[in-house]
């Protein structure tokens, strides 16, 4: 563009202006230094660039680095003074991200803002030229709601945040999920940890800390577990989900009444040889005692301790129940209240909460080819060594092994137990009245009346108790088989790291129920029988219409008829009282493993299952008799 002036008429500095090709850009690409008028200014700039003809406004800041260009001696081109109008495309109305929303949000944060619909406007170049958009459609808005812990702020348009948590968009309603739980007994906060924030800046511990107190938490929080929970996230690049944020205390029930024996037990487990091999042979005596000897002192219960939720509230804890001994043959209980002692010789037993010292026939060595099969009519029976394959040992009270019983068939009227294993490969079974004790079980077949008390491995092995499964003072593991009890489970470790399928069953059935609904079900089809036969009106009714000839048989049939739907009200009525004694019954069962509980683990109450597809840590399991299906703590 050239002046339309001549430059002797004008005294002023004078610039000479370009166009860039597409119309966009104006700059100066000539200067002439002024002749006695103006020098170089901002002003000059802008009054000569209106000369030229050019609409649209000067940049001043341009403006001013031309004229800084000029004094310095400087090159003063490619400074663009003027800018056209680029054309602006059509938007709909949309919700846009201030940050990565796969990153928490932290209350006071503006994490969305709400962009309006805008239509299309063309744009302009510096010498007028209209530019046409690309596009051009009717924008259309959006609804958006505001949903729970976010506010709207008008001032920017943008979405704030109230708490710390997930943010979501979903169905047209805008929400942040929070990411802190209160556990149900209030003893713990839960939650997931992410080492940055939606707008990249890192999380801390005071951060998280900070949002903890405000929850109302009071009691301290383990600033360095934080922190390592976070480096942990941010080496993984990824959240860690269902973290302890932080923890009270939960509070250590009370420990039962309990009875010390003072002699040796089936809970010895042997000694360990140079090899680091267990020698079950070297377990010291069983518990033979004799007359006058103290067999056992009893410890009453302990009132337990407290914990402390998150409030700082102590929570009571429950205090132990006692345990009510009675008094058998040969037992006398001190003055002091609470020493047993022996009146006779024999093998002090606990059955049934009954402490007695029963007689017993002693097998000096192992059962096998030297001994024959052993069969008691009457008492006890002590084995020094072991039962071999293929042999039978039964007695009508107890059967008392101090080796082990391999692959044979063992009865007891009473307890047997076993100072080693019970090992089955080749198959056999131990079944007892009463209770079942062994240092560890392989393939093994076990039936008792009582309970069942393993120190160490329960492998591949099949159990029914009526009383409860116990195995803690070892290693306590059950892995693989079946097991089933009347009473509940308490071990320390349930499962393997392998998967290997392991169920454990609370059997609550009563053996007359399936007997009682198959007579009610018989019931229903004779009456549906004669129902479709005569009809359902009522007796007169039907003698009404009955032929004479025929109207004895009939009043006959309908008298059964009466007599089979009182019955089928009995029976329905015995086996509601079934279902309630098994909730009874249920009601102070559980099955608890003290470690871990491994994936592959199947847990049954009655018919209701539940199996583990994650490894859990301690944990309780009961039948929840309010929600109908199996709770866990």
């Amino acid at each position: 563009m050239a002046d339309e002036k001549p430059l002797k008429e004008n005294p002023d500095a004078q610039f000479r202006f370009a166009m860039s090709d597409d119309g966009m850009k104006l700059g100066v690409n000539r200067y002439f230094p002024a002749t006695g008028g103006r020098k170089p200014s901002v002003d000059l700039i802008r009054e000569q660039v209106a000369e030229a003809g050019v609409r649209l406004p000067v940049d001043e800041d341009a403006a001013r680095r031309v004229v800084e260009a000029i004094h310095d001696g400087r090159p003063f081109t490619g400074i663009a003074l003027v800018r056209g109008i680029p054309p602006g495309e059509p938007q709909h109305g949309a919700l846009i991200a201030l940050g990565d929303l796969d990153y928490p949000v932290f209350p006071q944060d503006r994490f969305a803002r709400y962009r309006e619909p805008r239509s299309a406007r063309p744009g302009e170049t510096i010498d007028g030229t209209p530019i046409p958009t690309k596009h051009d459609f009717k924008p259309e808005d959006i609804q958006v709601t505001v949903g729970d812990n976010v506010d709207w702020d008008p001032t920017t348009e943008s979405y704030v945040s109230r708490v710390w948590g997930m943010a979501r968009l979903k169905g047209g309603v805008i929400t942040v999920d929070p990411i802190p739980r209160i556990t149900e007994d209030e003893i713990a906060v839960m939650g997931t940890v992410h080492h940055r924030d939606f707008q990249g800046n890192p999380v801390t511990p005071s951060k998280l800390e900070k949002e903890i107190r405000d929850m109302g938490v009071v009691i301290d929080i383990d600033p360095d577990r934080l922190e390592a929970r976070i480096e942990q996230a941010s080496k993984t690049g990824a959240p860690l989900f269902d973290q302890v944020i932080v923890q009270g205390v939960h509070p250590i029930p009370g420990r039962d009444g309990w009875l010390e024996y003072l002699v040796s037990t089936r809970e010895d487990a042997g000694t360990e040889d140079e090899s680091g091999r267990m020698d079950f042979r070297n377990r010291g005596a069983h518990p033979m005692v004799r007359p006058g000897q103290s067999i056992a002192r009893y410890h009453h219960p302990t009132p337990g301790e407290g914990g402390i939720d998150i409030y700082g509230k102590t929570i009571p804890a429950h205090a132990g129940r006692e345990l009510h001994i009675h008094l058998g043959e040969n037992v006398t209980l001190l003055d002091d209240g609470v020493t047993y002692q022996s009146k006779g010789e024999g093998v002090a037993v606990m059955e049934r909460n009954q402490l007695s010292v029963t007689s017993c026939l002693e097998i000096p060595g192992n059962v096998d080819f030297n001994s024959g099969n052993v069969r008691l009519e009457y008492g006890s029976v002590k084995i020094k060594g072991s039962i071999q394959a293929g042999f039978s040992v039964s007695a009508p009270l107890h059967v008392i092994v101090e080796g082990s019983i391999e692959s044979s068939s063992v009865r007891a009227g009473g307890m047997v137990s076993v100072s080693g294993g019970i090992l089955m490969p080749e198959g056999g079974s131990v079944i007892a009245g009463s209770e079942v004790s062994a240092n560890y079980t392989v393939n093994a077949n076990i039936q008792a009346g009582g309970d069942v008390t393993i120190a160490n491995e329960i492998s591949n092995s099949i159990i029914r108790a009526k009383g409860k499964l116990v195995a803690v003072s070892g290693k306590g593991i059950i892995h693989g088989g079946h097991i089933i009890t009347g009473k509940g489970v308490l071990v320390n470790e349930i499962g393997s790291e392998l998967g290997i399928k392991t169920v454990v069953q609370v059997d609550i059935d009563h053996p007359e129920d399936e007997s009682l609904r198959a007579q009610r079900a018989k019931m229903t089809q004779a009456i549906r029988k004669i129902d479709e036969a005569l009809g359902t009106d009522p007796p007169e009714v039907i003698l009404m219409r009955t032929p004479e000839a025929k109207r004895r048989a009939v009043a006959e049939v309908l008298t059964h008829r009466r007599t089979l739907a009182r019955r089928r009200r009995a029976i329905t009525d015995q086996i509601h009282k079934l279902i309630d004694a098994r909730q009874r019954r249920l009601s102070g069962v559980s099955i608890t493993a003290r470690r871990v509980i491994h994936p592959g683990v199947i847990v049954k109450f009655g018919k209701m299952g539940r199996q583990f597809g994650k490894q859990a840590g301690p944990s309780t399991l009961f039948w929840d008799t309010r929600n109908w299906s199996i709770g866990i703590k």
